[in-house]
């Protein structure tokens, strides 16, 4: 289906000459001369309205206004700057000033719809899930999921503090999304922080700043700051040094951040550790440790989610389709019992990963057990992080090829690849890995 294209010009040699370059690039365009006159039309029957700024009667950024959610470019001249400004305030998507040559004209219209039917899909899978999951964005309808759904409708609305304890990929910061999301505090900011990211030297300064200042010497606010009003989510709490473990409790015990001299917050942690044992050895402090677990949630393991993995695959292969803009596809019968017979260490992570790696490699329209690249003989000798980390298709295929090609030919590669052996040579080529002889 072509776009539909609605012109705002009262000068008819631009608006005729507009019209002629869109309708040859293959565009449906209608043509009016003032605002007045465009909203007797549906505006929003159209996918893009392109309005000049100075027009009889009512200036052309009014209709920006009337047009909601259809977006609006605004054409301006070059002395036109504050004009095209308050346009971008009112709500405009982009300007462009006048005079315009067609190159720019056209890359302005394809950057604008793209963005919106980008928005339009996101808009659509968040309606998919909300119609169909009582948390947002969190698949599931087992039993220790729906337990889990009510103990966060219960706690969200409080200002509790909360300690999410779960295996790596089981989608810890999506509870803590969602307990900010469903809170008072919804519209103020959700910062996050992981613990194992940075060095425990640089760790206390990016979380608390500098004593009796809001702000490092080169400006930067500390973390405890920019999520004043909000929730402030702390990962892999466990790998938090004894230091700033003790300057957390601080914070939690007296309500009060000592650079700034106020606190209104609320702490959100999580680990896949057992914190308990890490208090028996003192690498963690018992007392921070009551004061994290006011509400404990523990989401299950994607092993013990039953027909979870059903909806989970259906629905990541959806996301992922979507986000690769590419054909919607279809499991196969034995792609869907590959899956339900594999304990998914990794959990969500990586059977998320597993479906966008399949989606990439597919050449038809079915996802078949060869593309899914299930190994069934994986224990416990890998670690869940290492499973669950989020690999690249470069770094899927090099891992891959170097795991297995003393073991396998290279048709046997290829197939388990699920691609040709042409493909799997030029890919050698590009990544740099060279065939063994």
């Amino acid at each position: 289906m072509m776009n539909n294209i609605l012109i705002i010009e009262d000068e008819s040699i631009i608006r005729n000459a507009l019209t002629t370059l869109l309708e040859r690039n293959n565009f449906e365009v209608t043509g009016v001369d003032s605002v007045e006159q465009a909203i007797t039309h549906n505006l929003q029957q159209y996918h893009l309205i392109i309005s000049d700024v100075r027009l009889p009667g009512a200036p052309g950024i009014e209709v920006i206004a009337h047009a909601a959610p259809t977006p609006v470019i605004i054409m301006t001249s070059f002395s036109g700057v504050e004009s095209a400004v308050e346009a971008m305030r009112m709500g405009a998507v982009d300007y462009i000033s006048k005079p315009f040559n067609h190159d720019e004209m056209l890359m302005v219209i394809e950057r604008v719809l793209q963005n919106q039917q980008e928005r339009k899909s996101r808009d659509a899978l968040k309606k998919d899930i909300s119609e169909i999951y009582p948390v947002d964005e969190i698949v599931g309808k087992s039993e220790g999921m729906m337990q889990m759904f009510q103990r966060i409708n219960k706690v969200a609305p409080t200002d509790s503090t909360v300690l999410i304890i779960g295996q790596s990929g089981t989608g810890k910061e999506l509870v803590a999304r969602a307990l900010h999301a469903k809170s008072r505090r919804s519209n103020a900011p959700f910062v996050t922080f992981s613990c194992a990211s940075v060095s425990k030297d640089a760790m206390e300064l990016e979380l608390f700043g500098v004593n009796r200042r809001s702000s490092d010497e080169n400006g930067r606010r500390c973390l405890i700051d920019e999520a004043e009003g909000g929730t402030l989510f702390l990962d892999e709490i466990g790998e938090l040094p004894l230091s700033a473990q003790g300057r957390l409790l601080q914070l939690l015990q007296s309500g009060e951040h000592e650079s700034s001299g106020k606190n209104n917050i609320r702490i959100i942690a999580a680990t896949h550790q057992d914190l308990r044992k890490l208090v028996q050895e003192e690498a963690f402090r018992s007392d921070l440790y009551f004061r994290l677990r006011v509400i404990e949630i523990t989401p299950p393991a994607l092993c013990e989610r039953g027909d979870d993995l059903t909806l989970l695959a259906l629905f990541l292969l959806k996301k992922s389709c979507r986000q690769l803009n590419i054909q919607p596809l279809k499991i196969s019968k034995e792609s869907f019992e590959a899956i339900r017979r594999y304990r998914w260490p990794g959990n969500v992570r990586e059977l998320a990963n597993a479906m966008e790696r399949a989606a990439l490699l597919c050449e038809g329209d079915t996802i078949t057990p060869e593309l899914l690249s299930i190994d069934h003989n994986i224990g416990t000798g890998q670690s869940e992080q290492e499973i669950g980390e989020k690999l690249s298709l470069e770094e899927y295929f090099r891992s891959f090829v170097l795991q297995h090609q003393d073991q396998m030919t290279e048709t046997e590669l290829a197939k388990r690849l699920g691609i040709s052996r042409k493909a799997l040579w030029m890919r050698r080529q590009r990544f740099g890995i060279p065939r063994k002889k």
